[in-house]
């Protein structure tokens, strides 16, 4: 019991203290024990609510691909943290050219003293005497890099090329940003085509069943086909209610992707009102050249071997010596007195300029190391490229060959529609005037319902091979999907 008491004692006075020092006591402790979840504080999160608003969503306006992909350029985070990788790197210019010119300061130095020094006894009797001073010197210093024999032009150099590689790199951002959003947009297409293909079958055997069930009624058919009739209608609803799940989870995967809350009900305008794209009108080897001049991630390759080219050299740069100049203009202001005798006052300007030449003699090898680092970096930059070479080339060639099969399976899943439809209407008609079997119907039934899928999807899946293609080469550009 006493054990029970000391507990609630311990609790009480730990919610006590918890309760007087806020949040911020607990946030400071470490998790007590290993097998115990820490309890996060209260409210900890709320930062998270505090989310921009979306630029640009208009509730009444409906959207194209076009307009989606400005909304998503307007609101999508990737695009943010390119461009201000971009603004870094490029800011990284003037840290190097500000080496080139004179660093100037204002230093100030002063303080009090008291300081025995030694003296000969034949003048100061006990040996010592007692120097005190009070000093005050501001001083105005400049320092400057004269000569380096061009360390800072390899330095510049490198940023250049790498703040080249940030916009570059910003730009495929921009690129990737309308190739995803471009995708989803015609999965979500795609979606919506399946469930008005999963609608159609329904009402298809909705009308089969009503065939079967009249044919009962008139003694023409079987109970067996009755149920099979049902069974096939129930299996349409579960493919409807299955569709609408799939067309659900596309246009969140859409909403994601434009960078704009979930929760946001978008009038997005169906993808079947875009006309199909057309066959490539270039040979897979000029499309592969034409990847290899304009595709972001593989000039930014190149501008990444300059930059690490840049390093290198200014790394072989640090060998060579270097040359200073450093000046001071100050005024001296202080008093000194010996052995508690008057003090002696100074209030004098002054100054200095020197000069300085450095050269490196023995640094215990890191002058070599650097330089060997620098060196692999250039040979990882120039296998980089030739890695992204092969794989823009294995890019191109399967998005050129998947658009010229979606277009062909296109082409063909129409022509089976088509038969499908006229077969279904054949069977159908045969069925009810007693001359074919149910199960004959419920085969053309089927048939019809996946082919209607099959036209959906091809059509779905060319728009996305030239999205593709178009992504591969490094041509895709906004508000267009070839």
């Amino acid at each position: 019991m006493w054990h029970r008491l000391r507990t609630r004692r311990a609790v009480a006075v730990a919610a006590l203290l918890v309760s007087l020092l806020g949040s911020e006591a607990l946030s400071a402790q470490a998790p007590p024990s290993p097998s115990r979840p820490w309890p996060i504080p209260e409210g900890a999160g709320a930062r998270a609510l505090l989310e921009e608003k979306p630029e640009g969503v208009a509730l009444n306006e409906r959207y194209d691909l076009p307009a989606l992909i400005d909304l998503a350029q307007r609101n999508n985070p990737d695009t943010r943290v390119a461009w201000e990788a971009a603004r870094e790197a490029y800011e990284r210019i003037g840290l190097v050219k500000s080496t080139y010119l004179p660093q100037l300061s204002l230093d100030a130095i002063g303080g009090f003293a008291r300081t025995p020094l030694p003296a000969p006894k034949n003048l100061v009797p006990k040996g010592y005497f007692v120097s005190e001073s009070h000093e005050l010197v501001p001083a105005l210093a400049i320092k400057w890099l004269l000569f380096d024999f061009g360390q800072r032009d390899a330095k510049l150099d490198a940023v250049r090329s790498n703040s080249f590689v940030a916009n570059v790199s910003f730009t495929g951002a921009h690129q990737k940003l309308v190739f995803n959003v471009t995708q989803a947009y015609f999965q979500l297409g795609a979606a919506q085509g399946r469930l008005k293909a999963a609608r159609q079958a329904l009402d298809t055997a909705l009308v089969s069943q009503d065939a079967a069930t009249a044919r009962r009624a008139n003694g023409l058919a079987t109970v067996v086909a009755v149920a099979q009739a049902e069974r096939q209608s129930a299996q349409a609803r579960y493919n409807v209610a299955q569709a609408e799940g799939v067309l659900t989870t596309a246009r969140a995967t859409l909403v994601a992707t434009l960078g704009v809350p979930a929760d946001i009900a978008l009038d997005i305008i169906d993808s079947s009102e875009v006309p199909l794209p057309t066959a490539p009108a270039q040979s897979v080897s000029a499309a592969i050249h034409d990847a290899l001049v304009h595709r972001p991630d593989v000039i930014a390759a190149l501008g990444t071997i300059d930059a690490a080219e840049a390093s290198l050299n200014a790394e072989r740069r640090s060998y060579y010596p270097v040359i200073e100049m450093g000046a001071h203009a100050f005024q001296n202001m202080g008093s000194v007195s010996s052995d508690g005798r008057p003090y002696s006052s100074v209030n004098k300007p002054g100054a200095n300029i020197l000069f300085s030449f450095s050269v490196p003699l023995y640094d215990g090898g890191e002058r070599a190391s650097r330089v060997s680092v620098a060196r692999s970096k250039v040979r990882q930059a120039e296998a980089r490229l030739s890695a992204l070479r092969d794989e823009a080339a294995n890019q191109v060639v399967k998005a050129y060959n998947d658009l010229i099969t979606s277009l062909s399976a296109y082409e063909a899943a129409v022509a089976v529609s088509r038969a499908s439809h006229t077969s279904y209407d054949a069977a159908l008609f045969s069925f009810k005037q007693g001359l074919g079997t149910y199960t004959d119907l419920a085969g053309e039934e089927n048939a019809v319902a996946q082919s209607a899928a099959q036209v959906e999807d091809a059509q779905s899946a060319a728009h996305r091979a030239a999205a593709a293609l178009a992504f591969a080469m490094g041509s895709l550009q906004p508000g267009s999907s070839e």
